[in-house]
């Protein structure tokens, strides 16, 4: 019998998945630094090397590496495009803050628990309940807000910011065919496994455009926000699935749906302490309250499947007592 206790996996669960939300909350501030003196494959290809390294060793050590050749075709297919939607979702999103901060990509990347929903009733036929709608329509609400200021200029697409919020999205999409063919192939390995064959497939499809040697012109602040961003990699991904591993993968999403609100708290501190920083959106009340709402109709959306499973168990455990009686 386990001695964790389910008040201590409650807790367990809450702290990784808020580390991991920490974490991918302060991503895209240190890539915005970073992507000044590299471009943004390069700094993925670190990413995936760092992280590739740790995982492949951590599975050599442990008798756990992936076995690719024994399994089907149809699971080397899924594992297959699966690597390509995350590098593509690595990719997208760290090029494009060239053209976006910090808040706008973190608050854009939230469409991805959206995608994530339909993508689930689309194939999976998965309910889509009332509140989960309902969740739908503030997350939709909250991006107007967010960007009330900046909506006449995203109708324009020669505008750079339009540019990178579409950019964004399509990291949005390609991180949600990443996440709905990992239900599948999570039947056959663990989180840890997929990922190890992901970030392989992806250091060899970026080899031909990276440019390793600019990491010798960055400067120490740049050079530490980097081995920040290979870190972030490892330990945001190693907690969210340990997070998987002791709690309810609704509750893990619903807490790492507070990312933006790091995002945006990690700016309003660089811009208190260094007012003339320049990669902020110095966000009014309304796109604070849009940020607010878009992380409410996550948590909610998140929240919802777990809330709808728990009240299909009380009803029938109840008509198994009943039964019982009977």
């Amino acid at each position: 019998m386990s001695s964790i206790t389910p008040t201590q996996s409650n807790l367990k669960g809450f702290l990784l998945s808020l580390i991991a939300a920490v974490m991918w909350g302060m991503l895209p501030v240190a890539l915005k630094e970073v992507l000044a003196a590299m471009d943004a494959t390069t700094i993925v290809w670190y990413r995936f090397l760092v992280a590739g390294v740790v995982l492949w060793g951590w599975l050599a050590f442990t008798g756990q590496l992936p076995k690719l050749a024994s399994a089907a075709r149809r699971t080397q297919g899924f594992l297959l495009i699966a690597s390509m939607g995350l590098c593509a979702n690595y990719f997208f999103f760290s090029y494009s803050l060239n053209f976006v901060n910090g808040e706008t990509s973190e608050a854009v990347i939230q469409l991805s628990t959206l995608f994530l929903i339909l993508g689930g009733v689309v194939i999976y036929r998965e309910p889509f309940l009332a509140v989960q709608k309902f969740g739908t329509v503030l997350i939709l609400c909250g991006l107007l807000l967010f960007f009330n200021e900046r909506l006449f200029e995203l109708g324009s697409l020669e505008n750079t910011q339009t540019l990178g919020v579409l950019i964004v999205v399509v990291a949005a999409v390609t991180w949600t065919l990443y996440a709905l063919l990992q239900k599948q192939l999570l039947k056959d390995y663990t989180p840890v496994q997929i990922l190890s064959v992901i970030y392989v497939f992806s250091l060899v499809v970026l080899m031909p455009m990276v440019s390793p040697s600019t990491v010798m012109t960055l400067t120490g602040l740049q050079f530490a926000l980097l081995a920040f961003c290979c870190l972030n990699t490892v330990v945001a991904y190693g907690c969210f699935a340990e997070a998987m591993n002791c709690w309810d993968s609704s509750k893990v999403s619903a807490v790492l749906a507070l990312a933006p609100l790091f995002t945006i708290a990690t700016l309003k501190l660089t811009v208190f302490f260094v007012p003339d920083y320049a990669f902020s959106d110095r966000l009014g009340m309304l796109s604070l309250a849009g940020a607010a709402l878009l992380v409410i109709g996550s948590v909610l959306t998140a929240l919802v499947p777990w809330l709808y499973q728990r009240r299909l168990q009380r009803q029938a455990a109840a008509a198994a007592s009943v039964d019982s009686v009977a």
